[in-house]
Order: C-alpha cells, then sequence, then structure tokens
C-alpha cells in the first residue's frame, strides 16, 4: 500500500489525505480511501490527474457506478462521466455549468439513490465555485430529543418530476415511467455504523407523508434550514487536482457561483448507486 497522509478536514467531519496516486493499480491503498470515506462523510484527495478510464476503476471501488438521466453532459464514449463546465468547444458548452446549485442530496429521487458522488476538478476557478457540504447527523444530533421524535418515522415524498417541473423541463411518458416517485425516511440510519442523518433535501420533495401541504413542505424547509445553518455547514476550497468523495447517505451539498465570464471551471462528476434508506 502507498504511504499516505491523513489528517482531519473539518472538526469531526471529513479527511484529507495526500501522498497517494489513484491513477496507480493499487487496490490496497484505494480500498483504505473507502474506509475512510464510509467512517467521515466526505473525504478529499489531493493532486491527482486521472483519465476517465482511471476515474472510473477508482469509482468502482465504492461500487457499482451509477447511470446519468441526462446524456447530453456526458463524457464522449463515458456516459457514467457528467461534465460540470462552462467551458466551450467549437462555440457549444461541453458541460453543464449550473449543475448543484441548490441544496440537496444527489438522485435522491430514484429508489436507492446514489451512495456518493465524486468530483474530479481538472480546471478550478480562482475564487467562487466552493462546494458546501452540510453534516446531516451532527444536525440531527443537535435536534432537541422532542423533535428528534417527532420525525424518526416521518417519510418524504420524492419525486423527479417536481425536480424537472422546477427547472421547467418537460418529461415525456417514457421517462415519467422509468422515473416513478418514491417514499424515503426524515431521518436515515448509516449501515457502517449506526449514525442517524437528518435526511432532507429540497427540489425533489412534494411533502410529508400523512401531513397536508403547506405543513409538510414547510417541515421540509425548516429542517434544511436547520441542516444548512453555520454550525453544520463546511465549504471546499477546491485545487486543482482534488478528488473529492461525499456520502449521500449523511450530507446535503451545493456549489457556490463564480464569475462564468471571467473564470473557466472543469469538473468530471461520478456516481456509485446506493441501497434504498432505512
Amino acid at each position: 500500500m502507498q504511504s499516505m497522509t491523513v489528517k482531519p478536514m473539518w472538526d469531526g467531519f471529513g479527511v484529507e489525505i495526500t501522498g497517494i496516486d489513484l491513477s496507480k493499480p493499487d487496490t490496497e491503498t484505494q480500498d483504505k480511501v473507502v474506509e475512510l470515506f464510509h467512517l467521515h462523510g466526505a473525504v478529499v484527495v489531493r493532486d491527482q490527474n486521472l483519465n476517465p478510464e482511471q476515474q472510473m476503476a477508482f469509482t468502482e471501488r465504492f461500487g457499482e457506478p451509477e447511470t446519468n438521466t441526462r446524456l447530453e453532459y456526458t463524457y464522449p464514449g463515458e456516459p457514467r462521466i457528467y461534465v460540470i463546465s462552462n467551458k466551450k468547444v467549437g462555440g457549444k458548452d461541453i458541460g453543464d455549468y449550473q449543475a448543484g446549485l441548490g441544496w440537496h442530496t444527489d438522485s435522491s429521487y430514484l429508489e436507492k439513490p446514489a451512495m456518493c458522488t465524486m468530483l474530479h476538478a481538472l480546471e478550478v476557478p480562482a475564487e467562487g465555485s466552493d462546494t458546501l457540504l452540510a453534516d446531516l447527523c451532527a444536525a440531527y444530533r443537535a435536534l432537541p430529543e422532542e423533535t428528534q421524535r417527532k420525525i424518526d418515522n416521518l417519510k418524504i415524498h420524492h419525486s423527479y418530476q417536481a425536480l424537472m417541473d422546477m427547472k421547467g423541463v418537460t418529461l415525456s411518458d417514457k421517462q415519467k415511467a422509468e422515473l416513478p416517485d418514491v417514499v424515503h425516511p426524515m431521518v436515515r440510519t448509516h449501515p457502517a455504523d449506526g449514525r442517524k442523518a437528518l435526511w432532507v433535501s429540497t427540489g425533489t420533495t412534494r411533502g410529508v407523508i400523512g401531513m397536508e401541504n403547506p405543513e409538510g413542505l414547510e417541515l421540509i424547509q425548516k429542517m434544511v434550514t436547520h441542516a444548512t445553518s453555520e454550525p453544520f455547514v463546511h465549504a471546499h476550497k477546491w485545487r486543482k487536482g482534488d478528488v473529492l468523495i461525499w456520502d449521500n447517505r449523511c450530507t446535503l451539498h451545493r456549489g457556490t457561483p463564480f464569475d462564468v465570464s471571467k473564470y473557466v471551471r472543469l469538473v468530471h462528476r461520478s456516481w456509485v448507486k446506493g441501497d434504498r434508506p432505512v
């Protein structure tokens, strides 16, 4: 195994790893990174230079890669990698630069949402474009016991169509059939060690099962506001070559804007399939 240096990124959440090269087919080193990921909510590996094939090989150490529902911005020849960028080639956008601007957890509209998300930074703006991560386990622990008891058994109605409606995208009947609405718990238990997370999101939610709207939506928003308040949010300031992996089972995330007329951002995203939330 390669010699790695591991240090905390933030108090009680996330670790930073230096001194390794993920492009090398060293499964022992890569599996150690996976182990740290399951315990710490997020991992950043510095100073990497991965081509799409190498990124997918590393992604597969976490599990089965997830596909993308939107294919127009996937990497040519590798549809499992989604390109997040404002870069143009031949006058044409090569990526989706608006991806991930609102607080959310990836693919919560699926029966089995993505377990983890991996971003590899190839070009980084000098300012802006941070990734904010909210620690949903810390957010749950900070709730009063009375509130915890109130929400422990509640379930949220998630909908891909609701997300597309918000974006002004019309789904075909085929897309609606392939991505039906789902129901997930508001409080999710992490399989690694049993820790509980306040598993809320925005964009995909239609309400709380058994609760009339607007009360249900207001409760979700109240929990999102709590989870994304200052004590629980950590900002990742990107460096070129960073590989950031976060755990969608216990985090919310969002990107921050940058001056697209002045800077270029180029990031390759891959996902890993998860389990049904419990």
